[in-house]
């Protein structure tokens, strides 16, 4: 058998808790079954991630039980308390946070000691911490994806062709991505649809 260190045998065992001789499946304080059987236990526990924790798709469910002839290493007799390491980070430090300078009245990015932009609204400043995580925070994007604003109060001009972009299909409300003409869910042809009804 690999020799595996007290962390890792945490993180192995993770979701399993030993009370007396059965063993159960917990999550978000949550008991998902209770079993003789170790191996048992932590394959509930992977068809339970595998499902997201859905029963209707726990039914379903065709994963094999690995652990059934694995030697499975000791089971920790007392779980130290604390955060697993790796599992989770600072959100703080990956994401960066939207604040509110109230002297200028504007919402502002922060990520570390760097302040992002100044912004009207939350939506603005969300959509544009957004941009930068998704551009592993170079800030060069903002300077290459700027919006068009659209005041709701003002009068649209019908010259002007304004960007429209559809997020979800007007049909069966699936993610769409910026390039389909196409629900690939349903097969709709979307402008027809939206032309047509």
């Amino acid at each position: 058998m690999i020799p595996i260190n007290s962390q890792e045998i945490r993180y192995f065992y993770r979701n399993i808790v030993k009370t007396g001789d059965v063993y159960r499946v917990k999550y978000n304080n949550e008991d998902y079954g209770e079993f003789r059987k170790l191996s048992d236990a932590l394959y509930e526990r992977d068809a339970l991630f595998f499902c997201n924790f859905d029963y209707d798709l726990l039914v379903e469910c065709d994963l094999e039980n690995k652990y059934e002839n694995m030697e499975l290493p000791p089971f920790p007799e007392k779980r130290p308390k604390g955060r697993i390491k790796g599992t989770k980070f600072n959100k703080k430090e990956r994401e960066g946070e939207i604040l509110f300078n109230h002297k200028i009245r504007k919402f502002y990015i922060q990520k570390g000691d760097d302040i992002i932009g100044h912004y009207d609204t939350m939506t603005e400043a969300f959509y544009y911490k957004k941009l930068l995580m998704d551009n592993n925070w170079d800030k060069n994007v903002l300077r290459t994806n700027i919006t068009q604003k659209i005041e709701i109060n003002k009068v649209i001009d019908p010259s002007v062709n304004y960007k429209v972009q559809l997020n979800y299909c007007p049909k069966c409300k699936n993610k769409l991505k910026a390039e389909d003409e196409e629900c690939p869910s349903c097969g709709i042809n979307i402008k027809d649809y939206l032309y047509n009804n």
